[in-house]
């Protein structure tokens, strides 16, 4: 082995040390939440705590899906009488995935026709419509809350999972637009001008042609709304009041009882909340950033 041939591998696996190390100190609340909740109760308080447990066992994973007496408080009324974690938690994960999907599919339909209007078509106004969408998406989401609340409260929406996926719509939608107006920018209108001639129609070219080469940005943006709908906890502390509407977000909450809080059962509850997004996010991540850097090159 030459010394160059030596410097270059030091240099590499210095480089995969302080990217592996790098990525366990991102990774340690997961790690640590994964941990302890396959951790006995007698082993959740030891001194020292111990990362890896000493007798792992599945059984906070059984009693959040399977049932373990619980306590919760809501609007000051204590839930009792063989009430389970299984018998909400399956029912706030159900409400989760419903606003997550519902709020993504709107906002998405919503913005990839903007978009396609605001790049192929000339109207007054349409070169500012981006920016203040842009404008909208910078205003912190707390501002929105209790005009939005008002609103559904004219509409008779209030506890209900409709009037979540609208007020998550307000806050995804702007930068969805500003995302795919970006991505649209970027398709050569060529390649619709010529669909065009060959006597397709401008349906046919926007489901046909303009679609399939904006997938990316798409799911970019898809995935983009999806994470803000599905980690958001204000809206739905608003929104929301019965326990059989709430989210995993508000709903998980209710497990800490006063001072006594069953650390594992949390913990399991954060893994399972945590897993589908994190598996997404990997399966999709070669598509996530060719949608973020759309913008970069036009043409």
């Amino acid at each position: 082995m030459t010394r160059i041939e030596f410097w270059t591998l030091t240099r590499r696996l210095a480089s995969y040390a302080v990217l592996s190390a790098v990525t366990f100190i991102v990774c340690f609340p997961l790690v640590w939440a994964l941990s302890t909740s396959l951790k006995p109760k007698s082993e959740i308080f030891a001194t020292p705590p111990t990362l890896i447990p000493h007798a792992a066992t599945t059984e906070n994973y059984k009693a959040l899906l399977t049932g373990r007496p619980q306590y919760f408080q809501s609007g000051g009324q204590q839930v009792t009488s063989g009430t389970t974690p299984a018998q909400f938690f399956t029912r706030w994960f159900v409400n989760s995935v419903i606003v997550t999907l519902g709020s993504t599919l709107i906002s998405i339909t919503i913005s990839t026709l903007a978009a396609y209007s605001l790049t192929r078509f000339r109207y007054w106004g349409r070169t500012v419509v981006p920016y203040f969408s842009l404008l909208g998406y910078m205003v912190p989401s707390i501002i929105f809350v209790f005009p939005l609340f008002l609103v559904m409260v004219q509409l008779n929406l209030t506890d209900s999972l409709l009037s979540l996926v609208l007020g998550y719509v307000c806050i995804t939608l702007p930068f969805c637009m500003w995302l795919m107006w970006a991505f649209m920018r970027s398709i050569p209108i060529e390649i619709e001008e010529a669909a065009l001639i060959d006597g397709a129609s401008r349906l046919q070219v926007f489901r046909q042609v303009v679609l399939p080469t904006a997938l990316p940005g798409i799911i970019a943006a898809a995935i983009f709304s999806m994470i803000v709908s599905w980690n958001d906890y204000l809206f739905g502390r608003v929104f929301l009041n019965s326990l059989d509407n709430l989210t995993l977000t508000v709903g998980v909450m209710l497990f800490f009882e006063g001072t006594h809080v069953d650390w594992g059962l949390l913990m399991a509850a954060s893994v399972l909340m945590t897993v589908p997004m994190a598996i997404l996010f990997m399966a999709l991540q070669r598509h996530l950033v060719a949608g973020f850097g759309a913008g970069a090159v036009k043409g």
